[in-house]
């Protein structure tokens, strides 16, 4: 079964994995022109500070921080060298087609729960190159935050998601690993890439193997004084 035939998937939310989030999130808030955002209060039990910002009606940036020295994310910090790309949120009508197809491919799960009344499901980042989250929500309209308000952007500079890269020493292996788990086709070119919705997941190399960059969506009329800043060891590029 492919994506095309369980009819949809999307990345939701893309995760920047941070030493400090104060610092960080300001970072993204001023330079996007985003307002404050909010927390998850379920990553605390699991020794994360985090921020979640729209970006305009469907994506959302978050920072992840450690909380503790023992927090998980600390020896992924210190082994990559700093902050960088932690993880991605996809939306999929149905986990366990996908989770199949991860079986199959020798890609390990490291979480299957039961959260917000929602299936999730996390691919281990040794296989996928970063954390992967499948969450299963078969209304392509709705997601986690829906009932979370939060202030309007008063001068946003972004408003949607377009693109992430995801940087591995092959990325023609990975491009075709993400499309058999996800049910997709790898479009084939000098820089692999798959299609999830209206977003496209692009492969390039490189030393570290994580989330690299993020194309950012510019509002009409604005031209942002810089058009490529890096947060956190994530190129964010604003087209």
């Amino acid at each position: 079964m492919t994506t095309q035939d369980q009819g949809w998937a999307t990345i939701r939310q893309v995760v920047i994995g941070a030493e400090d989030l104060e610092s960080t999130s300001t970072q993204l808030r001023e330079a996007l022109g985003l307002p404050a955002g909010f927390a998850d209060p379920l990553l605390e039990d699991i020794g994360l500070a985090d921020e979640t910002l729209r970006v305009g009606p469907e994506a959302h940036l978050e920072v992840v921080a450690p909380l503790t020295p023992t927090a998980s994310i600390n020896g992924w910090i210190t082994k990559g060298g700093g902050g960088g790309g932690y993880a991605l949120s996809i939306q999929v009508p149905d986990a366990g087609v996908l989770v199949a197809n991860a079986e199959r491919l020798g890609v390990r799960v490291v979480a299957d729960l039961v959260a917000y009344e929602r299936r999730i499901v996390q691919l281990h980042p040794g296989d996928m190159g970063l954390l992967v989250e499948l969450d299963e929500i078969p209304q392509p309209e709705q997601w986690f935050w829906d009932d979370i308000e939060t202030a309007e952007p008063e001068a946003p500079v972004v408003d949607d998601v377009l693109a992430v890269e995801v940087q591995s020493g092959d990325p023609k292996a990975q491009a075709r690993l993400w499309a058999g788990v996800l049910g997709c086709e790898v479009v084939e070119g000098e820089v692999p890439s798959i299609e999830l919705g209206s977003r496209t997941v692009r492969f390039v190399r490189g030393e570290r193997r994580m989330l690299s960059a993020v194309d950012l969506r510019c509002v009409d009329a604005v031209t942002p004084p810089e058009r490529t800043l890096v947060v956190s060891g994530v190129e964010l590029r604003l087209v």
